[in-house]
């Protein structure tokens, strides 16, 4: 089972997540969260700059943390397109230092899942505790427990599109979902089919740990955040806002 996002977005993966991607929250959101709570800011697990790079683009100081390699080069060629200057880290969300606070920081499109447990969590919050400034405020998004019969339904259907000349697409082989932690895994197929039909394929398990808001803010407040905002957005999502200290 491979449950580390660095080793996960990598090669094939990496180069088709963002043209495949679904479900990604605007970027106006995370726009208005730093414009109100202030500069710098920093997005954890930032990948190829979705939406990292746009925020950059209205002149906001912002920088990123990923833990894959792939995906911050990708992000760092996509700024340089757009005439832009992206800071990029690589670093677990669990264990990042950096030598600068911040004033405001988001996990956007509940990429905080990708943490395996309570443990990870406690390390991520501390982490993001010493990069804040005093009074500093975190935006965390949290998936809405899953439909599981609805997603099985999905169980061997692909998701696909042409992409720089190639036909590319994504789909979900198998689906196990653990009650008793919570956990989802699902095992995903990405492909690429080039113009002569020759055919790139990698298999990977993909797992997500799913927070109930409960038990996420009973976290949040033990590792000493004061929760000042909770909204169960029409996209599925929980957006959190918590400040520290």
């Amino acid at each position: 089972m491979m449950n580390d996002p660095a080793e996960f977005y990598t090669g094939l993966v990496a180069e088709l997540y963002e043209p495949l991607a679904g479900g990604i929250s605007a970027s106006s959101r995370f726009i208005q969260f730093v414009q109100q709570h202030g500069e710098p800011a920093l997005e954890i697990c930032c990948g190829t700059g979705l939406p990292l790079l746009d925020l950059l683009e209205a002149g906001l100081e912002v920088e990123g943390i990923d833990a894959s390699n792939d995906m911050l080069e990708i992000c760092a060629a996509k700024a340089r397109e757009r005439g832009l200057h992206a800071t990029l880290h690589q670093a677990k969300m669990q264990d990042f230092k950096t030598s600068r606070k911040f004033r405001s920081v988001y996990i956007a499109n509940s990429s905080i899942t990708l943490l395996p447990g309570d443990d990870e969590l406690r390390q991520t919050l501390s982490a993001i505790a010493h990069c804040l400034e005093p009074g500093g405020v975190v935006l965390f998004d949290l998936d809405m427990p899953p439909n599981v019969d609805g997603l099985r339904q999905h169980i061997g259907k692909f998701k696909e599109t042409q992409y720089e000349g190639s036909r590319i697409r994504v789909g979900m082989t198998e689906m196990d979902w653990h009650e008793d932690d919570q956990k989802l895994i699902m095992q995903l197929r990405y492909e690429r089919i080039n113009q002569q039909g020759e055919v790139e394929s990698v298999d990977r398990s993909w797992e997500r740990k799913i927070w109930s808001i409960e038990r996420f803010s009973e976290l949040l407040v033990a590792s000493g955040f004061h929760i000042r905002a909770v909204e169960h957005r029409d996209d599925e999502l929980i957006q959190v806002i918590s400040s520290f200290g």
